[in-house]
Order: structure tokens, then C-alpha cells, then sequence
């Protein structure tokens, strides 16, 4: 029995070192590349920010698919190989980014789907506890990619654990591009709303890892010229039907 018991040692002890060698990381690979968001009603906007926030209404989403990461450099170059990446999102899976709103909305359209609209990225972000960051309900910086300095960069889009819906860094890493247009939000209940009909700004999500905890709470919303591409900012996409 000595040796078995000898070799059931050496087990717990090397499982103990990977798993504090991956500490601060998430170790899991997924190859599903997309995460269903159930049909819904959630508390959208946030008392923690400005008159653009509010007021906190609530809005009814219907079911859709969301991608579980934020699309990578290697995801887009297969789509626009002349692509130059940010020397601060540089790997292979870090993050694309130096993206414009219509070369994102581009790449979604030629898999089959579209941004997600800002309703959908809200609830998608909060989680099925309606938490205020990706991660949870207080800010954490053990948690997520934010609060760093502006040399730091991005890190893989797999990094870090999920929130409760399975996605990765929705809050921190890169701010992601939605579909639709900067406008007031409405009074009152809405059901799927899809912003402002025209405007001159789109909406960005999520802030970023040089960002503090107030841009990377869920509710946090923010505008730019969608034909600027930033170093920080990148996205993912959704589809009505999963993707093959």
C-alpha cells in the first residue's frame, strides 16, 4: 500500500502547483464559441454615473446568441489579413483592436451576424444576477484586465473566469463597439430597443484595462465617431441563430 500511497502524494501536490501557477487566469479552454442569453427583463442603466445613465428602467430582450470572447486578432485576420495590430494587443489572441464601428459591423455581417445592440451587451454583461461588473458585484482587480497602466496592453481574450453567463471580460480588456447610435435613453419600459434612428456617435462598452472601476461598471456608456479606431477598443458579435 506504501507506494500507491506514495504516488497519491506526488498527485496532490503537482495538481496544487498548476493550480497555483494558474492563478489570476482561467484556466479552462471552451472551443463553444457562443453563449445563449435567455429571453428577459432586466434593470438597465446605473445611479453610479451621469444623466446619460438614467434613469434605471427596466427592458425586455428577446433570446439571442453572443460570442463568448471578444474577437481576436487571429479571428479578424481571417477576414482582413492586411489587419495591423496594436503593438498593445499584439498576440495572437489578445483582443483585435484599431477597428472602426463599420469594419466591425463588417466582420459580424459576414458570419452571419451583427453587434449586439446596447440593450443586448447590458444584459449580457450584468449577468444573470444583474451584477454590476463583468465579474461580479463589487470591483476586483484580481478579476479582470482594468485599473492598469495605458504600456500594460491586453491580455488573451480567454483569460480571467466567466461571468455567470459564460462570457469572458466583458468589463476591462478593450472597450467593445455596439450597434447602436448615442441618444437619451427612454421613458419608461422597452421591449428589444435599438437607440436612437440616426445620430453622429456610437455607443462603446465596457471600458478598458487602463480604465478605472467606473468605466468598467456595466452601466457606464460611452460615445465616439465610428469611423475612429482606438488601440483600446475592439468587440464581439451576436447572431439570432448560433453560429456553426
Amino acid at each position: 500500500m506504501m507506494p500507491h500511497r506514495h504516488n497519491w502524494t506526488i498527485f496532490l501536490f503537482s495538481f496544487a502547483c498548476l493550480t497555483l501557477g494558474t492563478a489570476g487566469a482561467w484556466a479552462e479552454t471552451t472551443y463553444d464559441p457562443q453563449v445563449t442569453i435567455p429571453v428577459g427583463e432586466f434593470q438597465m442603466g446605473t445611479e453610479a454615473g451621469t444623466a446619460r445613465e438614467r434613469p434605471v428602467h427596466t427592458v425586455w430582450v428577446d433570446a439571442f446568441f453572443i460570442d463568448r470572447y471578444e474577437i481576436s486578432n487571429t479571428e479578424y485576420e481571417t477576414f482582413q489579413p492586411e489587419h495591423r495590430r496594436s503593438q498593445l494587443s499584439a498576440c495572437d489572441e489578445c483582443p483585435v483592436t484599431l477597428v472602426t464601428w463599420h469594419e466591425a459591423e463588417a466582420f459580424c455581417r459576414q458570419r452571419g451576424g451583427r453587434l449586439p445592440t446596447e440593450a443586448e451587451w447590458e444584459k449580457a454583461a450584468r449577468g444573470p444576477n444583474g451584477f454590476a461588473y463583468g465579474f461580479g458585484k463589487q470591483p476586483d482587480v484580481s478579476k479582470a484586465n482594468f485599473g492598469k497602466e495605458f504600456q500594460d496592453g491586453t491580455v488573451p481574450v480567454n483569460t480571467y473566469a466567466p461571468n455567470g453567463y459564460g462570457l469572458h471580460q466583458m468589463s476591462g480588456n478593450v472597450w467593445e463597439w455596439v450597434r447602436d447610435w448615442f441618444g437619451a435613453y427612454p421613458e419608461g419600459n422597452t421591449k428589444n430597443p435599438t437607440g436612437s434612428a440616426t445620430g453622429a456617435q456610437k455607443v462603446v462598452r465596457g471600458g478598458s484595462w487602463h480604465h478605472s472601476e467606473y468605466y468598467v461598471n456595466t452601466g457606464m456608456r460611452f460615445k465616439l465617431d465610428p469611423n475612429v479606431p482606438l488601440n483600446s477598443l475592439g468587440f464581439r458579435c451576436v447572431q439570432s441563430e448560433p453560429q456553426p
